[in-house]
């Protein structure tokens, strides 16, 4: 199936390129900014880290399934995944990037940032996904075109939860996949401890 690219997908496409880059600013503002902090850390960081666990633990189920970033293993690439999270939604590794940083947005006390960044990442996420799926839609015609049709971007679809039993990669490969992710947000974690520290110190 042959899909022609306008100047919006090409933008697109370097969204999803560089979206990297686009999480920089707002985790470096979270970082140094003390500005109407809440200190009520036994709510804080509880809800905060379960948030960011939820997230990982999304991640690690969707690497298992779609393979990705595995070293030493070969990559689904000549298969289009509908299983696991796969199965219910069409998005879950983004959706796991969406809850960790969320989590860590409450985890630097700046309650009142919390709405606005949930609306910067979802929309972040939504726009690469508009580009990834008309490339994929490219890529995969009709089959992906039924997928798009049966599996919900955003809100997974409960009903279809039978699939999400179907086997994939091992855990242990995938959670050592999320190794340098973990490794992320440990460092973003312990920067937000070291700035609590500061704050109470001063």
């Amino acid at each position: 199936m042959m899909i022609s690219y306008s100047m919006k997908d090409m933008i697109l496409r370097n969204l999803s390129v560089y979206r990297a880059f686009a999480y920089i600013p707002p985790f470096i503002f979270m970082m140094v900014s003390f500005y109407g902090e809440i200190e009520h850390d036994y709510i804080i960081w509880p809800l905060g880290i379960s948030i960011v666990l939820l997230g990982v633990g999304i991640r690690v189920w969707s690497t298992k399934h779609v393979g990705r970033r595995m070293v030493g293993m070969k990559k689904k690439g000549k298969m289009l995944v509908r299983t696991g999270p796969y199965a219910i939604v069409r998005n879950p590794l983004y959706m796991g990037n969406i809850l960790i940083a969320v989590g860590l947005s409450i985890l630097s006390e700046l309650i009142w940032l919390v709405p606005f960044l949930i609306l910067y990442f979802f929309l972040l996420n939504h726009f690469v996904v508009l580009y990834e799926e008309k490339k994929l839609l490219s890529r995969w015609g009709d089959e992906y075109q039924t997928y798009l049709n049966e599996v919900p971007r955003w809100l997974p679809k409960v009903k279809e939860w039978h699939g999400v039993k179907a086997d994939g990669f091992t855990w242990i490969r995938a959670v050592k996949a999320e190794v340098p992710s973990l490794f992320l947000i440990l460092f973003v974690v312990a920067i937000f401890v070291f700035k609590g520290y500061i704050h109470l110190i001063e």
